[in-house]
């Protein structure tokens, strides 16, 4: 590539910047969508994009996580970018076959959709492809090194959306239809814009001139196909069992409970991916990282990185997640208002979902990076048992065994089962890393108690004196004021509480100083 390629200090800070830039965006969207839609038409479009995302995420089956590692180490390497193009337009058809097979066969359609218009079919399947599609080019500029313009592209394009999205609205036009256009204009040019930036950061290091050619000859073609069916094939069954597992789940909830509870899940999964969105900047980072230290057998370096950032993580994710499910009324009437009244409890569960998310995204990409697929699939298998279990008994109604909970047991079920599943990633990751499990499962515990009562304190504190009841704004916002400056108060008095040492600290700070010093002179 041209140029030094940034540090990961530096990639990390514009990832970070962008997803602060994207969360009053983010925010905003998801307070327009449950209003305009409401909960049953929300409900049923979030059933809709869901089953063909998850239909994208088995047909990728690991090839995009084996495309990333493989060019973060090999990044002059353009031909893999050729190839996976290739692998793009497969999923593409395979994708939208599905939608139009289900339109137009409506007794399949009705029965893995039920209570959904079967028209919604083929507008989720290009929603859920273009989604998958623009997850994957941006892996492809962060394994090249290009994250800062990629981050910059993708920051642009949502303010932009946004702002075309709250038009919308304000003219009163903003419905299902008008609402898939919108996201195709803002999924499409992200995707073209990853591209740009593919193809601008790595000319002139690609090789065959430079230059990022798509013409593929059959000889390296057969060598790619070779490498990536065998970093997936261990794959399969779990992409088969994943995606089942996360379809079924989501089914019973539509058969038993209807699209309205459909919605109320909805609007606590989307509270939950907004606490996850400032610790989404580091982990594709650090995958990069395991990757090339794995590349270089140096297992040490891993172990540093798990045990250095992974509590971290954790903090910055529990800290927001706490402060949601302790104000979890406020959050709910500020996204979707009084129709969404009944969906507080499953966005105070779904508050804690970020929490383990962290650790489950880099605690398995310790076993993609170290290619260990066989592993991550045992994990599904046992997991599409327990967990599905799980799911039929919260779900069913009492006449078929189960407890009949609706949304609530829907996110009850996904917490617990990430709970179980993320931890039992780190466990065996311990068993060939160097990396200390008892401390991170430690940190985990203590760090989320005292989060939550800096929480519970800040809401008592607000409320007692007199801004608001618990669904105020004012009173909200102070809480969250107040309840920001004594964690950051914790943080700068027991610098333990974010995984850091006294050394580290202190080095920090030298570190603060020497650079003051050097501006100063």
């Amino acid at each position: 590539m041209q140029g030094k390629t940034p540090t990961l200090a530096r990639r990390y800070f514009f990832k970070l910047l962008a997803n602060v830039a994207s969360v009053p965006v983010y925010l905003i969207m998801e307070a327009i969508l449950p209003r305009a839609l409401g909960p049953r038409l929300y409900g049923e479009y979030s059933f809709a994009t869901n089953l063909f995302y998850q239909l994208s995420g088995f047909l990728d089956m690991g090839t995009s996580t084996c495309l990333y590692n493989s060019l973060s180490r090999r990044q002059t390497e353009g031909s893999l970018i050729a190839f996976y193009m290739r692998v793009s337009a497969l999923v593409f058809a395979i994708t939208m076959a599905v939608a139009l097979f289900l339109l137009f066969c409506p007794q399949v359609g009705n029965a893995l959709m039920p209570d959904v218009p079967l028209w919604l079919t083929p507008f989720a399947a290009l929603w859920a492809f273009l989604t998958w599609w623009g997850r994957v080019l941006r892996s492809m500029n962060d394994a090249i090194g290009a994250t800062v313009p990629s981050e910059l592209v993708r920051s642009t394009i949502s303010l932009a959306a946004v702002g075309l999205l709250v038009l919308l609205f304000a003219c009163d036009v903003l419905n299902i239809a008008t609402l898939f256009v919108q996201q195709y204009l803002m999924l499409g040019l992200t995707a073209l814009g990853y591209w740009l930036v593919t193809v601008r950061c790595g000319r002139g290091m690609w090789e065959n001139g430079g230059n990022l050619v798509l013409a593929l000859d059959r000889e390296r073609s057969r060598g790619y196909v070779k490498e990536f069916f065998d970093y997936s094939n261990p794959l399969f069954v779990q992409a088969l069992l994943a995606f089942l597992m996360l379809a079924c789940e989501r089914w019973l909830l539509q058969f038993f409970n209807g699209s309205t509870e459909q919605g109320f899940f909805a609007l606590s999964q989307k509270v939950g991916m907004a606490c996850f969105l400032f610790v989404s900047a580091m982990t594709p980072l650090l995958m990069r990282e395991l990757s090339i230290a794995w590349g270089r057998k140096d297992v040490e370096a891993m172990g540093r990185l798990v045990d250095r950032f992974a509590p971290l993580l954790y903090v910055v994710a529990a800290y927001f997640s706490c402060f949601t499910l302790v104000e979890a009324a406020a959050v709910v009437e500020l996204f979707g208002g009084a129709e969404f009244a009944a969906a507080v409890l499953p966005v105070q569960i779904m508050a804690l979902y970020p929490l383990h998310q962290a650790y489950g995204q880099l605690a398995s990409s310790i076993f993609h990076a170290t290619g260990k697929t066989k592993t991550l699939r045992n994990i599904q298998m046992c997991e599409c048992v327990y967990g599905l279990s799980t799911a039929w008994i919260l779900l069913a109604p009492s006449s078929l065994y189960g407890l009949g909970l609706g949304a609530t047991g829907l996110a009850l079920k996904t917490v617990l089962v990430q709970i179980v599943t993320v931890n039992l990633y780190l466990f065996l990751a311990s068993r060939f890393v160097p990396l200390s499990f008892a401390k991170n499962v430690f940190h985990q515990v203590w760090s989320l108690a005292v989060l939550l009562g800096l929480a519970f304190l800040s809401r008592k504190l607000t409320m007692a004196l007199g801004l608001g009841d618990l669904q105020s704004l004012v009173r909200f916002l102070c809480s969250g004021v107040l309840y920001s400056a004594l964690v950051l108060l914790l943080a700068l008095v027991f610098p333990a509480f974010l995984g850091f040492s006294k050394q580290e600290v202190y080095e920090l700070k030298r570190r603060f100083l020497k650079r003051g010093r050097r501006q100063n002179g």
